[in-house]
């Protein structure tokens, strides 16, 4: 059998146009793997066609990032600062291009974006400022050898879960190989593309491009010298989503209540592990709490909202909305009116009530919802928390202190008082304000 010619990148003007010959060799692809056609969020339109790595593609990608790091780990801090400022001069010069790509891409637009170049250019600032020579009170820490590290993307946050694990590690002399979805393939290439032409060297940060879950991805972190981990690791396995929960004590302030609760389920679609669509509101806010949420949720321009990542996704979030209007435990509010006018995959905000059920957990899939339930006694918190992701924020004038100890031996490790947290973090936080 003649062996078929692999497709050659494309992109279309949706993704960016031609990705540039200094993009597609960063990607640690030989065209043999499998292949993805990824399609604009925003139009549903085909964008780009993105060969699949292999774990033979990885071997090959550290032997070249060892090599690589040799010149890189040996090069004054300052170049290597030097570097990366002009990455992050180029993400500052390119906010409106990323803007349209974070869109067709990953699916983010209005207040998301803003927020993910936002935090982006503050991750680059920081870990510049740390390692600044004239930086004061700054720790020296002892040089490590040069490794080998790898980094997982996340789809719901490109830039700053790529900027975030990589920037640290190429600044103290390491190469980097992140691991990448198909869908934000471009947006990384895009990205090492530009530090390349910032003054990189080719091999120190390349992309392994696979889905997550996949053999090539557990390649990657069996054979790199180090891991950053990801805050929640992600899980093909069907009924495995755990999703977070807000808590409205007694003690809350209603106000804060409503504003946070919003962000924790709708921001991005109520994509990413710290999504919290389990809203769990005392008997004394539970009402005013579900008028004033439905009231904002109906507010919430649909041009500014997020989308799903997928028609997978969006399927999934449909049929369940399809069970909240039929389903006599739950009591539909806002049920999310689908905008194909504006993307194919854009749901508006859904809110509904239920009582508690530690099986809702299980059945609530990633979307823009908010299901309100009622509690009066903290127990009853407690054992739906048991049945919950390790996210969870808690309105409330309690004191720290006096809650840690009612949330030991839960999942819920990354507990935040009055604020939901707009990222995920790689280290455990209990309590965190």
């Amino acid at each position: 059998m003649n062996r078929q010619t692999p497709p050659p990148f494309t992109a279309t003007g949706l993704l960016g146009g031609p990705l540039p010959a200094a993009a597609q060799q960063a990607m640690a692809v030989s065209g043999t793997g499998p292949v993805s056609d990824v399609r604009s969020l925003m139009t549903g339109r085909p964008a780009a066609t993105i060969p699949h790595s292999t774990p033979a593609d990885v071997l090959t990608a550290i032997t070249t990032a060892a090599e690589a790091r040799q010149t890189w780990s040996r090069s004054p801090a300052a170049c290597r600062r030097t570097a990366l400022t002009g990455l992050h001069t180029w993400i500052t010069r390119n906010r409106t291009y990323l803007s349209d790509l974070l869109a067709h891409g990953s699916g983010l637009y209005g207040a998301d974006a803003t927020a993910e170049l936002r935090d982006a250019r503050r991750t680059m600032r920081d870990n510049r400022a740390r390692l600044h020579p004239l930086a004061p009170f700054v720790r020296r820490q002892p040089q490590q050898p040069p490794e080998t590290v790898a980094t997982h993307a996340e789809d719901c946050r490109p830039l700053v879960s790529l900027l975030e694990a990589a920037v640290p590690a190429l600044l103290n002399g390491n190469a980097v190989i992140s691991h990448v979805s198909p869908r934000t393939a471009v947006f990384a290439a895009r990205l090492c593309a530009a530090a390349t032409a910032s003054g990189l060297p080719r091999g120190v940060w390349q992309l392994v491009v696979a889905p997550t879950g996949s053999l090539t991805a557990a390649v990657l972190d069996e054979h790199v010298d180090a891991v950053v981990p990801r805050c929640c690791p992600a899980t093909t396995i069907a009924g495995t989503h755990r999703p977070g929960m807000f808590i409205v004590r007694h003690d809350a302030n209603l106000r804060t209540a409503v504003t946070q609760a919003r962000h924790a389920c709708f921001d991005r679609a109520g994509r990413g592990c710290t999504a919290a669509p389990l809203v769990v509101a005392h008997d004394k806010h539970h009402d005013a709490l579900l008028r004033g949420l439905t009231a904002t949720a109906a507010q919430l321009p649909a041009g500014a909202m997020s989308s799903l990542p997928g028609s997978r996704d969006s399927e999934n979030f449909t049929r369940f909305v399809r069970r909240i209007s039929a389903d006599g435990p739950f009591r539909p509010v806002l049920t999310g009116t689908p905008r194909p006018d504006i993307s194919p995959y854009l749901h508006e905000a859904v809110v509904a009530t239920a009582a508690l059920d530690p099986d809702l957990p299980g059945a609530v899939p990633p979307g823009p919802l908010a299901v309100v339930m009622r509690y009066t006694h903290w127990s009853d918190v407690l054992a739906l928390a048991r049945h919950t992701g390790r996210h969870a924020t808690v309105i409330t004038h309690a004191r720290s202190t006096y809650l840690a100890g009612q949330f030991a031996c839960l999942a819920a490790n990354d507990i935040h008082l009055n604020r939901h947290p707009r990222h995920c973090r790689t280290t455990d936080r209990r309590l965190g304000r």
